[in-house]
């Protein structure tokens, strides 16, 4: 939980007594019944600090290990196959292959047991498809030929489109002071590196909240999420401006956005080069069903915001945002939305989970990628769907549940 208080935390809860229904209370919303108000979890030490993946399973204790060797200022190309099939599952993929420099010579390592790609939700599927691994049409197209024929590569892609809402309030104490007082933000941060504490052990804001959309808007549109307690939109406020602010003013920010989108992207590549940037297509957007989910998203802020406590306290919206009120029309809200959504950066799919004998996907549930040997996927990429929810903790869920496997297969 938060380290450090914020000045709108009274309110934020004092609104939700003053509205409640959709507007409750919720103690712990990793409970398995996220909806609702609750404090923000976060992974900081209590010393402030971040902890991280890298913090915590590379910490010293580890990186020390005879069996562990981590090399810096490397990116992988591709990963190679055997010289000729096998007999059962096709070839093997246990060398990899990569460059220290992007002009220097491509080396490569093999495996004597498996591979692991760990390079996310962009670099997995970006050496697969390099390798040869993917749809075959595809890949013939651009160059690259063709060894595994998995279509699913690259696709489904799914994202959290969130937009980033702002007002002017009556109130000099938010965040905005440290980006516009040199000397302040010298004494919050001298604070924070000798003791640990002070604003900084924050990011802003300490609360999160998560709803499910109207009932008529699933029966219309159907519903992606994955059951009656898993929430279609979340809704985070900020202590100040959501990124660097204007010269003057202080600001309340409210995140909203679609934590169970219907829409689907992909990632493709044009070139034989395996160090060129990969083809993005987010795909945000598409589905009818997150325009609807976005605007219920915004009613429901205004309806949060008009609660008492608010009553003067926000004085006015911010930016593209000015002009949107509680009763804009669907359309006036359909181009706010398409004018302003963007990434929750929390990125999913693209080397998606599917049952060992489906025709579709690209991992099976051992992780283990298909038509192939000594070859797994183990992050975000594999998951078939985004959690109604960040990603950080699932990521994690699936990369324990992936370091059980692949004891329980060599050790």
């Amino acid at each position: 939980l938060s380290g450090f208080p914020q000045n709108i935390d009274p309110m934020i809860f004092k609104a939700v007594d003053e509205l409640g229904g959709i507007f409750h209370f919720n103690e712990d919303y990793n409970s398995g019944n996220p909806l609702g108000f609750g404090w923000l979890q976060s992974t900081i030490t209590t010393e402030g600090r971040r902890s991280s993946s890298a913090t915590s399973y590379l910490a010293l204790k580890y990186i020390e290990r005879k069996n562990l060797d981590v090399l810096l200022n490397a990116r992988v190309s591709r990963v190679l196959p055997s010289a000729s099939k096998s007999s059962s599952s096709g070839y093997a993929f246990r060398t990899v292959e990569f460059a220290q420099d992007l002009d220097g010579p491509l080396l490569r390592v093999n495996a004597s047991k498996e591979v692991i790609l760990s390079a996310g939700v962009i670099g997995s599927p970006h050496i697969l498809l390099n390798s040869g691994i993917g749809d075959s049409n595809e890949l013939l197209d651009i160059g690259i030929k063709p060894l595994v024929n998995l279509p699913s590569v690259g696709k489904n892609l799914t994202d959290q489109p969130g937009i980033i809402n702002q007002f002017l309030v009556n109130s000099n104490k938010t965040t905005d002071n440290f980006f516009r007082n040199a000397t302040l933000l010298n004494e919050v941060y001298t604070e924070f590196n000798r003791t640990g504490m002070g604003p900084l052990v924050t990011i802003g804001g300490n609360q999160i909240s998560f709803f499910r959309v109207s009932d008529s808007l699933t029966d219309m549109l159907g519903d992606p999420s994955s059951g009656e307690n898993s929430p279609h939109l979340e809704m985070f406020p900020e202590n100040g401006f959501f990124g660097i602010p204007p010269p003057t003013g202080h600001y309340l920010t409210l995140v909203t956005a679609v934590v169970s989108p219907a829409s689907r992207g992909s990632l493709t590549i044009n070139s034989t080069d395996p160090f060129a940037n990969p083809l993005i297509d987010p795909g945000y957007l598409t589905s009818p069903f997150d325009i609807a989910a976005m605007r219920e998203a915004i009613r429901i802020m205004f309806r949060y915001l008009s609660a008492p406590v608010w009553d003067g306290y926000v004085l006015s919206q911010f930016g593209d945002f000015a002009n949107i009120t509680a009763t804009s029309s669907d359309d006036v809200l359909n181009e706010y939305i398409r004018n302003n959504s963007g990434s929750s950066a929390h990125l999913v799919g693209t080397a998606a989970m599917s049952a060992k004998d489906a025709d579709y996907g690209v991992v099976d549930p051992d992780l283990r990628v298909k038509r192939v040997e000594g070859l797994r996927v183990i992050d975000s990429s594999v998951f078939p769907f985004v959690t109604s929810a960040h990603t950080q903790a699932p990521t994690y869920a699936i990369a324990e549940r992936a370091a059980a496997l692949v004891q329980a297969a060599w050790l």
